[in-house]
């Protein structure tokens, strides 16, 4: 029976892998019919009814797993996971509690790291340091487990002990190109010797057409950018470039398109709703802009006062804006498209403001002040002010010169496909700028701008105003932004422990030359190199 019940799992896992959900179901329901009180196919079931989008079966069956076999660990992983995937935290982190009396000294360290990865998805940072330290414990020389607990020390701003574990990780694995990469993010490197080596090595052992050169190119760039030697930084990331924009096909035109279907709607929107809408009991304030302009600093400032918690760059409001469109969670960000924002009513835009919140709070637990700071939210600044009439907005701008190079030489886990190529950016924060303008023609007094340059500048009289807008009282934590000992889980996560500085201002100009095509193109759209174009 044990055989035939294995077989079956092997089929049905196939049967996922390979996209056919019907075969799947059907050999799960054949198999449990059979026998059921195999908690495996209870899972493969579970497995199947997430696919399809059924919540109530996903849990129910995972719950079945549990009662079959209630020592097995990875049962319980399932249902912590399923949990998390509907972003119910609390029912998530009981089911983590759970999964962490079943485990002791005994156990593989595969087990205590999925204990940390689903810590991590639940925002229990540091249980998840703990657990992939146990990890550790167990096997001393895993290179996954110390890669992981590396990047979680990053968040934490534990900058020296993640450099130890990362280059623990290259000396076992010589051509591990994610330690590579995140080796060279933690710090400023001045000497080549440091690093260099190591990526070269890598290199060398990877096979040509790997998809590992392209963090590789990216680790080159910061490297070469950290040495001053420009020519070879932009050489690199130009190659990371291009081929991470081979990996997926994009098209300019349909972000541009979203842009002004989303302004357009707004101010539809605006004519439909005959009651003011009412203000939230918690008050989001929403850091937005481009990536990598400095949004990440201004949350560190705001979240260091006292009132104020930190929600990171939460999914929250668009994963609720896909509900009020009539999509679920699962459909993903990708889900965000011009039909989906023309359903939005009236009333699923009332519902989407508590949705948000709820989603909100798995993060924050409650906080009267919080920052969001996802920069794509500046997509949706008209439906957060229709939905959240108490939201604050606050719009980080920057020279658009330093914006797209800073855009350019970022590898992004995910999104902000045209970064990839020069023209692309150049078009996208053309699209984004008059996108921001329109904003603020709609809703002038809800959208508070900070130009970066006179943040860098002028630290106290900028946070004075950012404090103001917000109706915070002032706080003299918020100039010490760099000794808020909070998790940062962003690509920023080294450069918010150091103070402010100003080095990044103007650094276009070392790239001058190789950004001949960003020039161009900003040019046609009317923008100069020195535009800061306030919105």
């Amino acid at each position: 029976m044990d055989q035939c019940n294995d077989h079956y799992h092997q089929l049905i896992q196939a049967s996922l892998a390979a996209s056919d959900i019907d075969r799947a179901a059907k050999l799960c329901t054949e198999a449990l019919k059979t026998d059921a009180t195999n908690g495996q196919l209870w899972q493969d079931l579970s497995e199947i009814s997430l696919r399809l989008g059924q919540t109530k079966m996903t849990i129910n069956c995972s719950l079945k797993a549990i009662d079959c076999d209630p020592q097995n660990v990875w049962h319980v992983f399932h249902l912590a996971g399923c949990y998390l995937q509907f972003q119910t935290f609390s029912a998530a982190t009981k089911a983590l509690d759970k999964a962490a009396s079943l485990l002791n000294s005994n156990n593989s360290a595969q087990e205590w790291d999925k204990l940390g990865e689903l810590r991590y998805m639940a925002n229990q940072i540091d249980l998840a340091i703990s657990a992939h330290t146990q990890a550790l414990v167990v096997e001393p020389n895993s290179k996954r487990s110390r890669n992981q607990l590396a990047a979680l020390l990053r968040f934490k701003g534990k900058l020296a002990e993640a450099e130890v574990l990362y280059t623990d990780v290259i000396k076992l694995e010589p051509d591990n190109y994610q330690a590579c990469y995140n080796l060279s993010q933690l710090r400023r490197f001045k000497k080549a010797d440091d690093i260099v080596p190591l990526l070269t090595r890598c290199s060398q052992l990877l096979p040509a057409e790997h998809h590992g050169h392209i963090m590789l190119h990216y680790a080159y760039g910061k490297v070469f950018e950290d040495l001053g030697e420009y020519p070879k930084a932009f050489r690199h990331l130009s190659l990371g470039a291009e081929l991470k924009r081979q990996q997926r096909p994009y098209h300019i035109e349909q972000d541009l398109s979203l842009m002004k279907t989303l302004v357009s709607f707004s101010e539809t929107l605006k004519t439909q709703i005959t009651a003011a809408a009412q203000n939230a009991p918690q008050t989001p304030i929403f850091v937005v802009g481009l990536p990598r302009t400095g949004t990440t600093l201004v949350e560190r400032i705001i979240a260091s006062h006292p009132s104020v918690a930190s929600g990171g760059e939460l999914n929250a409001l668009p994963m609720a804006l896909l509900e009020a469109g009539g999509k679920p969670i699962a459909a993903g960000l990708e889900g965000v498209d011009q039909d989906l924002v023309k359903k939005v009513t009236p009333t699923t835009l009332s519902n989407m403001a508590t949705r948000y919140l709820q989603l909100a709070n798995n993060y924050v637990q409650g906080a009267n002040f919080f920052v969001d700071k996802l920069p794509y939210n500046f997509l949706y600044c008209g439906l957060i002010l229709q939905a959240m009439p108490n939201a604050k907005i606050i719009h980080v701008n920057r020279n658009p010169l330093d914006a797209a190079l800073s855009n350019f030489k970022m590898l992004f886990d995910r999104g902000y496909e045209y970064s990839y190529t020069l023209e692309d950016t150049a078009d996208f924060i053309s699209g984004y700028q008059n996108m921001m303008q329109q904003w603020k023609i709609q809703f002038p007094s809800k959208i508070h701008t900070i130009d970066y340059e006179q943040l860098v500048n002028s630290q106290e009289t900028e946070t004075r105003k950012l404090l103001e807008f917000c109706e915070l009282d002032w706080a003299p934590e918020c100039l010490n932004f760099h000794q808020n000992t909070s998790a940062s889980q962003t690509a920023s996560a080294s450069q918010v422990r150091e103070p402010i500085y100003s080095r990044s201002v103007g650094l276009w100009r070392q790239f001058q030359t190789q950004l001949t095509p960003l020039l161009d193109a900003f040019a046609k759209h009317g923008i100069q190199p020195e535009d800061t174009k306030e919105q």
